[in-house]
């Protein structure tokens, strides 16, 4: 004679796809994302003649491009950890700025209108910082 034993039905949970986990992006941060990519990849190409000038520089503008570049694709992913490395970016390059600024003879104003795009968009992003996951 053969037992059986009751067993419960188990239930399935429903889960969750990584679609759903990953909240949506806002139209400005996409835009954002896309401009940040094209401008990663310039200063990426631009970085030659800083890297023959000054090397310490050179690799400063490096790092920034990378970041630039990496920065790119996790904020399309709305990630947490975009929002320090942008501000560790935006720092290095409001320094770079002003001290190209400086010590250049022909004193570009646009340097710091650059600077100030970041700063701008530093500033919306972490406004928006409850979003990121």
């Amino acid at each position: 004679m053969e037992q059986q034993f009751n067993t419960p039905n188990q239930v399935k949970e429903p889960t969750i796809t990584q679609e759903e986990k990953m909240p949506k992006a806002p139209l400005l941060v996409i835009i954002i994302a896309w401009l940040m990519l094209l401008g990663g990849i310039g200063k990426l190409l631009m970085v030659l003649p800083f890297l023959l000038i000054s090397p310490a520089l050179g690799i400063l503008q490096l790092l920034i491009a990378v970041g630039i570049i990496a920065t790119s694709f996790g904020l399309r992913r709305m990630r947490r950890w975009v929002l320090y490395v942008f501000t560790a970016i935006t720092v290095l390059g409001v320094g770079i700025s002003s001290y190209s600024f400086l010590t250049s003879p022909t004193k570009e104003i646009e340097e710091f209108v650059d600077a100030g795009i970041y700063v701008l968009v530093l500033v919306y992003l972490w406004a928006i910082s409850k979003k990121f996951v």
